[in-house]
């Protein structure tokens, strides 16, 4: 589902009237545009998998305010707003956030924020339910106006694809949707641990940090030492933060490896894979072990999960 906001459908002397009362009543900011008469702006919002939505865009320069007025009328996602064209400012939480060249940035809708251009300028916003990002990265407040880079390291990688996130969405198939969704989270998720420059990481933060670790790693041979070396720390410290979950560190390898081959193999878009691949690619060596392991597991072999599919 998409749906336009155009000034091109009004009549000049109006355009800036109507372009605050539209986009301030959806958007829930007060919008100040720096343009009289020229100004103009257009913006799309598309529905991605029932999970985020995704605006896209392009005014004149304008200041938008998330004030407490607006505050009090509910909405507790969180905004990643990218700059591929002209230049912007986020300011919340005592931190500013210069944009540009396809940086990005979270802001909190829960708390007071700024958000400025000083010229003309595109912008495409991603908006996230709060529980989606938290689960990833922990509290949110540490990340809001913390500028990621659009242009090197992985916001080099990961901006590009976001600006296109909209357009392309159209084109994958429904019932892959959610999880191409889910992978964009992850990939979020990602950049803003990585970009954030912190010296001191939080017990939560380096579970979280560990467990992307593990994920983006899981095909390749693991082990408490190298999983700890990697991440910083001591495998008795991973072990202390997986038995919160009632686990331990490579106890939780094995079932993220066991949940990814059940996902491929119930998958019916993964269907051109063989069991084996499925099995190899996520980390396990010995045919005859992943399926007696998968069966204690799930108790049902690979084979029958992969004919339920």
């Amino acid at each position: 589902m998409r749906k336009v906001w155009s000034t091109a459908q009004v009549h000049p002397r109006d355009r800036l009237a109507w372009w605050i009362d539209q986009f301030s009543t959806t958007c829930q900011v007060d919008c100040e545009p720096r343009r009289g008469a020229q100004f103009f702006g257009e913006c799309s919002l598309t529905d991605v998998a029932g999970v985020l939505q995704i605006g896209t865009g392009a005014t004149s320069a304008q200041v938008l305010n998330r004030s407490a007025r607006h505050i009090a009328r509910g909405d507790d996602r969180l905004f990643l707003t990218l700059t591929p064209a002209g230049r912007s400012l986020v300011s919340q939480d005592g931190r500013e956030a210069v944009l540009k060249n396809g940086d990005f940035a979270l802001s909190d809708r829960t708390r007071p924020y700024t958000f400025t251009s000083d010229g003309d300028f595109s912008h495409t916003v991603l908006m996230i339910p709060r529980d989606l990002l938290v689960s990833r990265v922990g509290s949110a407040e540490r990340f809001t106006a913390v500028g990621i880079d659009g242009g090197n390291g992985f916001g080099g990688l990961l901006s590009p694809m976001l600006v296109r996130l909209a357009a392309q969405f159209a084109t994958i198939p429904a019932d892959v949707q959610p999880r191409v969704a889910a992978n964009v989270l992850d990939l979020i998720a990602t950049a803003l641990l990585s970009g954030s420059g912190e010296t001191h990481v939080s017990a939560k933060m380096t579970h979280v940090r560990t467990k992307f670790w593990i994920e983006m790693h899981l095909a390749e041979s693991l082990s408490g030492e190298r999983i700890a070396a990697a991440c910083g720390v001591s495998v008795r410290h991973l072990n202390r933060l997986f038995a919160r979950e009632g686990t331990s560190l490579m106890q939780y390898v094995w079932e993220r490896r066991l949940a990814r081959c059940r996902r491929d193999l119930t998958d019916s878009t993964m269907l051109h894979r063989s069991i084996s691949e499925i099995a190899l690619s996520a980390g396990f060596k010995d045919q005859a072990h992943f399926s007696r392991t998968y069966r204690a597991r799930y108790g049902r072999s690979p084979r029958d999960d992969r004919r339920s599919s």
